[in-house]
């Protein structure tokens, strides 16, 4: 049972024996009063505790800022959630620049005690975040952080602090889950090591700013407004990580950040690695990227047991115009017939908002306070930034996609919608200027009415603030749900569809194991199987971190390869590879798309499906070198206590575990099926 003492700030379970913070509560507050001077209060005056049933209220003032604050603490299970309201009962409008709210912890007297990041232990840049108290005492630690020097870019507000959705704070054996959940604003849990007179201290939970500035609703405050911050949920754990990663999944599938019962998307075959990616260049679209090259696609998709055509850049007049190509594609209602019809494909496209012609009427483009509305450069390519806040593009942005989603698309990618700095423009009808948040609600407000428009149809999002290679930027479950849960479906698995083998030798790829056992909601990710080995093993890595999967690249277009190019290969041998590959996946699908994700260890993952007995499993071999890999797994993940067949691995089956043992060459996947799955894998 955990426990708060509100008076002293100290969070304990006795059951457990342990203190998690045993400093006073951290109440302070910066920032300046609108026509008067800077602040930082730093006492909450006049605090009173006040117990009630299951809640404890804090309540207190902090008067330079005039800021009243009221703090819940309830208990709920075995947990406690906090939740904080600022109210300003000054007479001036209050802008805040700093909260820094939270338990403390001396971490002096926890030297062997860790913090580890939930979900994204290994960020998208492949950095890890899990730090022991000395690397928190010395320093050594950062945030992922993605920057590009062609947007205006508000300062970060995070220095000294680190960010994430979740964290594991614990000895070792035993800890505690702090979980940061707003579904309403941009909100991080914070955790900041701090110099206190002579000791050093941690302090988390509570509220804090972070990114450029999140949460933002927090920012200012005018005379009588109060704004209530995101729930902190602290739950006690024992055990290793996978037990806190657990928590956080099991947390988010409570919130409706899942996937459905049925859930079962088609596989993709993405045409771009094949045909190549011209960039709005009307010359070099006319000669490849036609009906006919689109159709030769569709073949090959078929034969390797495909079920969606993915059009990527090219199927539009120029890109950003949202403008299907006729002259080059013929009608969609006759390509989705003909690709249904012919090939027993569907299709799905994506959209972006940026334009790279100058194309849009430039009213409706992003204006900044220092030039007039024109062209950006972004990697090379010159673009039109488009204002999705201003109403009236939205609703001409959401004609020209459902003229092309109503005839029957089953699939969407929402992709470059990252935010391309405030907007200045009045005329817009937005709040000036606008904020990360507004583009955020924007883009989801999209996704979900294309959605509602389109019954059937699956849509993935992007982050709709920073690009997807480094960090995220809104939390993975923002505004996430299917049908009425939530605007959007699906996150995209980032960026390892490009140099897949390398993404994994550096360990990047990992991010998507740390996603899978903190996070049930589906990835989609396309990789090419030019940037694969004969052995399959990314194809297999992606099946089993990836819930929804697209796949391409027989013979590879030099257009979409990494500077230097790839490794050769003989495209038939790979491709005869990848054919055989599928018809496996597709008959354990369903342990991949909708089964429940277990990390035995980063290169051992285990598959099981409700209702099924045993599972699949999934080990990798990283290396050059063959390797023999043996472990053992809990048969209580089986779903039976009883032998059953096992495929794939020498089994040794004991009272309370399962015991395997194989073999596995370099650079290889292995795949082992035990009980229901070794049937369905034997078709």
């Amino acid at each position: 049972m955990l426990s708060v003492d509100a008076e002293t700030g100290r969070l304990y379970c006795s059951e457990m024996g342990l203190d998690f913070a045993d400093r006073p509560y951290s109440y302070a507050l910066s920032g300046s009063v609108v026509g008067g001077e800077t602040f930082h209060d730093g006492d909450l005056a006049e605090k009173v505790c006040k117990r009630a049933g299951d809640e404890t209220v804090v309540t207190g003032r902090f008067q330079r800022s005039h800021i009243e604050l009221e703090q819940v603490f309830r208990d709920v299970d075995g947990y406690v959630e906090e939740k904080i309201t600022l109210k300003n009962t000054g007479e001036k409008p209050v802008t805040l620049d700093r909260i820094e709210l939270g338990f403390v912890a001396d971490i002096e007297r926890r030297r062997n005690w860790r913090l580890c990041a939930i979900p994204f232990r290994v960020q998208l840049d492949g950095s890890v975040h899990d730090y022991s108290t000395a690397a928190l005492i010395n320093g050594e630690f950062s945030n992922a952080v993605y920057s590009d020097k062609t947007r205006p870019e508000p300062p970060l507000t995070e220095e000294g602090c680190l960010r994430s959705e979740a964290w594991a704070w614990w000895n070792g054996e035993r800890g505690l889950v702090i979980i940061k959940h707003n579904n309403d604003a941009i909100e991080l849990s914070v955790a900041c090591p701090v110099k206190e007179e002579e000791t050093w201290t941690l302090r988390f939970g509570g509220a804090g700013f972070c990114l450029y500035g999140e949460p933002s609703t927090a920012r200012r405050l005018d005379p009588g407004e109060q704004v209530t911050l995101g729930a902190t949920r602290y739950v006690p754990f024992e055990g290793g990580l996978t037990e806190a990663f657990t928590c956080y999944r099991d947390f988010l599938d409570s919130k409706g950040h899942t996937f459905p019962g049925d859930y079962n998307p088609p596989v993709n075959w993405n045409e771009l690695y094949d045909i190549g990616w011209y960039h709005s260049n009307a010359k070099y679209l006319k000669k490849h990227y036609t009906r006919k090259a689109l159709l030769r696609e569709a073949e090959k998709a078929q034969a390797c047991g495909c079920e969606l055509l993915y059009l990527d850049p090219g199927w539009e007049v120029a890109e950003g115009t949202t403008l299907w190509n006729e002259s080059r594609l013929g009608t969609v209602p006759d390509m989705i017939k003909t690709l249904k019809e012919k090939y027993g494909l569907d299709l799905g496209y994506r959209t972006i908002l940026r334009c790279y012609r100058d194309h849009w009427p430039h009213e409706y483009l992003v204006r900044h306070p220092d030039k007039e509305p024109g062209p950006g450069v972004w990697a090379g390519q010159r673009l039109w930034e488009l204002c999705l806040c201003n109403p009236t593009f939205w609703q001409e942005k959401l004609e020209r996609i459902l003229d092309i989603s109503r005839h029957g698309v089953r699939f969407m990618m929402f992709d470059e919608m990252d935010w391309r700095g405030p907007c200045y423009d009045t005329s817009h009808g937005h709040p000036v200027p606008t904020t990360p948040l507004d583009h955020v609600r924007a883009v989801y407000s999209l996704c979900n009415e294309v959605r509602k428009r389109c019954p059937g149809l699956i849509v993935e999002a992007h982050d709709p603030v920073w690009p997807w290679s480094t960090s995220i930027y809104a939390p993975t479950y923002f505004q996430q749900g299917f049908g009425d849960k939530g605007c959007y479906d699906e996150n995209w698995g980032f960026e390892y569809m490009w140099d897949c083998i390398n993404d994994l030798r550096s360990g990047k790829a990992l991010a998507l194991y740390y996603y899978n056992l903190g996070c049930n909601i589906p990835l989609y990710l396309h990789i090419t199987m030019a940037a694969d080995n004969d052995n399959c093993l990314f194809f297999w890595w992606a099946a089993s971190t990836v819930r929804h999967l697209g796949i391409g690249g027989k013979e590879s277009s030099k257009s979409v390869e990494p500077r230097g190019g790839l490794p050769p290969y003989d495209p038939e041998k790979r491709f005869a590879a990848y054919q055989e590959q599928m018809r496996l996946y597709k008959r354990l699908k369903p342990y991949f798309v909708r089964g429940r994700f277990h990390g035995l260890a980063e290169t051992v993952h285990l598959h099981t499906l409700a209702g099924a007995k045993g599972g699949v499993i999934v080990v990798f071999n990283i290396t050059d070198a063959g390797q023999y890999v043996q472990f053992s797994i809990p048969k209580r993940f089986l779903g039976t206590h009883s032998e059953t067949a096992v495929k794939g691995a020498e089994a040794s089956w004991k009272p309370a575990e399962l015991t395997l043992r194989c073999k596995l060459p370099a650079m290889s996947p292995g795949l082992i099926c035990i009980g229901d799955a070794a049937q369905a894998e034997s078709g």
